[in-house]
This record gives structure tokens, C-alpha cells and sequence, in this order.
């Protein structure tokens, strides 16, 4: 039977060093502080984008003693989706998915709408991608909510 970790050990944020807990792994809660989600693999691959965050802890380090928001930028968003192989987001009040399909390539959709379209691959994807005949990576700024798929 799984028994859900106990985050009861006292520990620093990898970002800004405030308290966080971790279990005996050294996986941890979400910092109150900052926000970082952490995770012990994030200590050793600290430029991969990898779940539950999505940028690289040295960019969220470089983010936070900024001052700015943990927000990823596209091309995060294309390694997340390389991490995870599903991602989320949206673009003017509708949420976009995407979904690497086994020796299909990448479905792109938006939910409730006519958008469908499938590309060979992510860099396809990250190239061609439209919405309303805007490219997606031309769009990112305005894009919110950018996550892993629901």
C-alpha cells in the first residue's frame, strides 16, 4: 500500500534558502517564499525542465534574485513538453493541449473549438504551430496558465 511521504525534515529552499520540509529522499514541499515546488531531481539536473516545475531550477535562482515571476518562456514550455510528452495552456480564455501520440507525432488542440491539427514531432510543432494564424511562439506572451496537461 502507498503511504504518502511526510515532508518533516527541515531544509532550504534551492531558490531563495528560506525553510522548506523534505522527506528522508530530500523531496519537499512548496516553498512559502518563492513558490519553488521542489523536488530532489531538480538538485541534480539543474537545467532540465522536469516536473512539478516548469523551468530549470538555475533559471528560477536567476529568476528569483531578479525579482520576476516563475513564468516559463516558450521554449521552457517545448522542454517540458520534451520531459513529459503532454502540456497545457491558454491563449485569450481557451486552453490548448498537446499530446506526443506513439509513432504518430504531436496532436495540438483547443478545447471546445474547431482547432486539430498533428505534426510530426515537437520541433514541428514548435515551428508551425498557429492559432487564428498566429504562430504560437509568436503569441507566448500572451499566453497563460502554461503547465502540464490536466
Amino acid at each position: 500500500m502507498y503511504k504518502q511521504h511526510e515532508y518533516n525534515i527541515e531544509s532550504k529552499c534551492p531558490v531563495c534558502s528560506h525553510v522548506i520540509f523534505v522527506d528522508s529522499v530530500g523531496n519537499g514541499d512548496t516553498c512559502k517564499n518563492c513558490g519553488w515546488d521542489h523536488s530532489k531531481i531538480h538538485d541534480e539536473f539543474p537545467d532540465r525542465v522536469m516536473c512539478p516545475n516548469l523551468i530549470s531550477l538555475n533559471k528560477a535562482r536567476k529568476l528569483y534574485k531578479e525579482g520576476k515571476p516563475f513564468i516559463p518562456n516558450f521554449e521552457d514550455f517545448i522542454d517540458g513538453y520534451n520531459f513529459y510528452g503532454e502540456m497545457e495552456f491558454t491563449y485569450n480564455g481557451i486552453t490548448y493541449g498537446l499530446m506526443g501520440i506513439e509513432n504518430e507525432g504531436v496532436e495540438f488542440w483547443g478545447m471546445n473549438t474547431d482547432t486539430y491539427e498533428m505534426f510530426n514531432d515537437i520541433e514541428e510543432f514548435a515551428e508551425k504551430a498557429q492559432i487564428n494564424g498566429k504562430f504560437v511562439k509568436d503569441i507566448w506572451c500572451d499566453v497563460e496558465n502554461a503547465n502540464w496537461l490536466r
